[in-house]
């Protein structure tokens, strides 16, 4: 089945970002610190496809998803919609967190008239949407989509080793110089090839994003090696300590963001 596919957008600045357990002291210096790149305000963009895929949401039975819109609206947000096999419609709300290559990373916030949170990753080739996945909560209930667009004439990279974790939590963000920030959300991302993103949402909106690598994997915890933040070199481990239904439990992380020492620690609620 061919499906068609716009994408249009402006150039994006990342967000930089990290995290950590034990709290180092930060320290007051007066030499310049590295800047901390945010989004920049996205054009309108419109993704939509036709495919298959599956929506669960806690306790209820997984429901078919058919077909996929993905559209943005001014100052960084998102909407969702998700077309169900019953004729349903289920309209999502979110914030564009990052972009890369063929992929972008939206971070939920609500659904309906309900509160979300998660992070969704959307995949394109081309003008043509791919894949859509994430989990996260809605309600407080575990939630998780896997979506891939009925094409065959486009190549699919692999989903299914994908690994989403999403949590609510309390947490701080330290960069040397600059008075602690409280985060409120934290996201991580790993590929099937080891790549990773780790991102955190700050209490004032903000949203801060790593890059790097998987270097290890148990069925408790991920250690990442961290190596970029937007436009900025980084030189930190992250341990991500996670439970049930892709939940997080904590993260600790500490190192260097253009040479500044930093540190994050968060704790899922």
């Amino acid at each position: 089945m061919k499906i068609r596919s716009i994408l249009s957008y402006s150039p994006l600045v990342y967000g930089a970002a990290v995290i950590v357990l034990s709290t180092p002291q930060i320290v007051n210096a007066t030499e310049h610190l590295p800047a901390i790149p945010m989004i920049a305000q996205r054009a309108n963009w419109n993704l939509f496809g036709e495919g298959e895929g599956t929506l669960s949401i806690g306790n209820r039975p997984s429901q078919t998803v058919t077909f996929v819109t993905v559209t943005g609206r001014p100052n960084q947000m998102v909407q969702v919609s998700l077309r169900l096999a019953d004729g349903n419609l289920q309209w999502w709300d979110g914030q564009l967190v990052s972009r890369s290559g063929n992929e972008a990373q939206i971070q939920l916030i609500s659904a309906g008239g309900a509160d979300a949170t998660g992070t969704l990753t959307v995949r394109y080739q081309g003008n043509t949407l791919i894949s859509l996945s994430g989990s996260g909560t809605l309600d407080g209930q575990p939630l998780s989509i896997r979506f891939t667009i009925a094409d065959d004439s486009v190549s699919r990279p692999p989903t299914a080793d994908v690994v989403t974790l999403a949590q609510q939590g309390q947490g701080v963000f330290g960069l040397q110089g600059r008075p602690n920030q409280n985060i409120t959300f934290a996201s991580v991302t790993v590929q099937s090839d080891d790549r990773a993103e780790l991102s955190i949402r700050l209490a004032n909106g903000s949203n801060l994003t790593f890059s790097g690598q998987q270097t290890r994997k148990t069925a408790e915890d991920i250690v990442l090696n961290l190596t970029a933040s937007g436009n900025a070199t980084a030189q930190a481990p992250a341990n991500i300590r996670y439970g049930p239904n892709n939940s997080i439990i904590s993260i600790s992380s500490n190192g260097t963001l253009d040479g500044q020492p930093f540190f994050i620690q968060f704790s899922g609620q």
